[in-house]
């Protein structure tokens, strides 16, 4: 009796108990799965025609496993999809993500194998979704979607006061990511807050490389969101399949991102010849922030205005790394004082002013002034 107990507990613990972590994710991120058993694993649930749709793959991106979704010809009409074809693994909603006001990091890695599709140009505009955070609502887009279309893999934000259904309904941005590319692992990385106001941001990188910097509504009013991992398209008439590894949440970049890549790099906006406010304000809208603001006289630069920034407009740098800016002072004596400024002539004055319009800048943010693409004909459905 003594043995059968032991063998009970033992198997109790073993079933209760958290799978390993992964030596390539923290140990301190607040959730992580790299389908260790199974597609459905760590609380996924599967909106597929059958369970045979979703399977374990070797190797996953960092670790021996990854879920692979497949839709076979007629796999429509599921979970609210009409006639596009569908096997996606959804999250649920949860009080710990997704939610107004809440700041997150995350990380996911797919791969589109070599018998992937890209949706072909036509008379018929195709379309596919392969990752999605979906708003709690009924009708209308995900908050956030990556897109494959005939052009390319392109990254969707919409939220706002206004349910977004279209391509030229307010709340809609759009930014390009890149052609699909078969059999290499696309390794993104996101910083979001979640809002329903202008608060909201989303930053995204791709394989340590920023590629948006979305300020606005990340949720609509009144909603939440989920995560998907998807595989949602219009009909091909083949079989179609996606594969989905290591997906992490955190608080830091640190926490999500692959120890073996480098950190995500932003470029250095230029701001010569810009008020110091508004280049500040362009510095910290781009990830970055500043750094040492030195007063120089000049008699062609006006009083104010950046004479020079050091790295130089253009280069890729770590985020958050400071950029350092040389001021005009429009004449008299140059001073450095490590990101404050001083006056050449004795007492401030109105240099005081800049300093103080610095900082609001730095409380306040910046505007990102972001790339806009044609739109399309059509959104696809919502992918319930």
């Amino acid at each position: 009796m003594k043995l059968l107990r032991a063998i009970a507990f033992a198997v109790t613990m073993f079933v209760l108990a958290p799978p390993p972590a992964s030596a390539q994710i923290s140990p301190s991120a607040g959730w992580s799965c790299e389908f260790a058993n199974s597609p459905t694993d760590c609380g996924f649930y599967l909106q597929a025609a059958a369970s045979s749709r979703a399977t374990i793959t070797s190797p996953g991106r960092d670790g021996s496993t990854a879920a692979e979704l497949t839709t076979q010809p007629g796999d429509s009409n599921l979970f609210g999809s009409g006639t596009a074809e569908r096997a996606d693994v959804d999250l649920g909603t949860s009080a710990s993500y997704c939610n107004q006001g809440q700041d997150e990091w995350w990380a996911h890695s797919l791969m589109f194998p070599s018998s992937y599709i890209v949706p072909p140009s036509g008379a018929v505009w195709n379309w596919g979704v392969v990752f999605d955070f979906h708003h709690t609502g009924p009708t209308g887009q995900p908050n956030f979607q990556i897109a494959s279309l005939p052009t390319g893999l392109e990254f969707w934000v919409s939220g706002g006061p206004t349910v977004v259904n279209g391509p030229t309904d307010p709340g809609f941005h759009r930014t390009a990511i890149g052609p699909v590319t078969k059999n290499v692992w696309y390794d993104f990385m996101y910083h979001v807050k979640w809002s329903s106001g202008s608060d909201g941001f989303f930053q995204a990188w791709l394989n340590g490389q920023q590629l948006m910097n979305y300020s606005g509504a990340t949720l609509y009013v009144g909603q939440s969101c989920y995560l998907k991992l998807a595989n949602y398209h219009t009909p091909l008439g083949v079989a179609i399949p996606v594969i989905h590894s290591r997906v992490v949440r955190g608080t830091t970049q640190a926490q999500v991102q692959l120890p073996s890549s480098p950190g995500p790099t932003v470029p250095v906006p230029n701001v010569v010849g810009q008020m110091q406010a508004a280049a500040t304000s362009a510095i910290i809208g781009a990830g970055l922030t500043l750094g040492a603001v030195t007063l120089q006289s000049s008699s062609t630069v006006a009083a104010g205005s950046v004479i020079s920034e050091n790295p130089a407009a253009g280069t890729s740098v770590a985020s958050a790394s400071a950029v350092s800016l040389v001021v005009s002072s429009g004449g008299g004596t140059s001073s450095s004082a490590g990101g404050a400024m001083s006056s050449g002539g004795g007492g401030g004055g109105a240099f005081d002013y800049f300093t103080l319009a610095a900082l609001l800048s730095s409380l306040i943010g910046g505007l990102w002034r972001a790339r806009m693409i044609p739109p399309s004909p059509m959104l696809p459905r919502s992918p319930r």
